[in-house]
């Protein structure tokens, strides 16, 4: 069970926005929003992965706080802090990585978003979830190989680790765009004509309770 699709990038761009006007305390409670916003479309796993990170972040955030108060370590509370802000944005951003492509373009497209900026859009968000995927094709290879970085006797030798593990990373970064633009050219984005779709694209009951998060989300910077 997924809300549809525009409630979901209404979603993600309100988080986006809302993050910049908030502090760590109305982060967590945006955070929550978003967490509840996967629970409410039944994304358990996500859910759970991100419960997870969200609180080791909190815990290594106030422990930077406490004991790293030197100046020198001064840029990990700074880095922390960062990704707590951009947290509930990357939330929101999983569950749209659970919609089809076809489905994602015809719900942006009903959004009357002009085509050039669908693009970036769709290649945006279509981009991390098939990084994540050459990541762990990388890493496979790099285990067999035995210079991954999950053995730990390699962490004595980084740059041998950076070489081959960031690096292939690093060249499949840069073809990734160009094949997820090719696929979007191929399903005719930049067609000139009315764009048909097999997907039913409607709000239905459920959505109503995604737009009460979304009211809330809104909300965040006065509470």
């Amino acid at each position: 069970m997924l809300f549809d699709v525009r409630l979901q990038f209404l979603m993600l761009l309100s988080c986006s926005g809302v993050i910049l006007f908030t502090s760590v305390k109305t982060t967590i409670f945006l955070a929550g929003i978003a967490l509840l916003f996967l629970g409410c479309q039944q994304l358990w796993k996500p859910l759970f992965y991100w419960m997870i990170i969200y609180t080791s972040l909190l815990i290594a955030y106030s422990l930077a706080n406490q004991y790293l108060k030197i100046s020198s370590f001064g840029y990990i509370s700074i880095i922390l802090f960062i990704i707590l802000r951009i947290s509930p944005t990357l939330i929101i951003a999983s569950s749209l990585a659970k919609v089809p492509s076809g489905k994602l373009l015809a719900s942006l497209q009903r959004m009357r978003i002009p085509d050039s900026l669908l693009l970036t859009l769709t290649v945006a968000l279509r981009f991390f979830p098939v990084l994540k995927m050459e990541a762990k094709i990388i890493n496979e290879n790099a285990v067999v190989r035995r210079v991954s970085y999950k053995q730990l006797g390699n962490w004595l030798r980084v740059t041998r680790l950076f070489e081959y593990n960031i690096v292939p990373l690093l060249m499949r970064t840069i073809r990734l765009a160009d094949d997820l633009s090719s696929s979007a050219a191929t399903r005719g984005i930049d067609a000139p004509f009315k764009k048909t779709t097999i997907y039913i694209i409607r709000f239905s009951a459920i959505d109503s309770i995604g737009f009460i998060l979304l009211t809330f989300s809104l909300m965040t910077p006065f509470i």
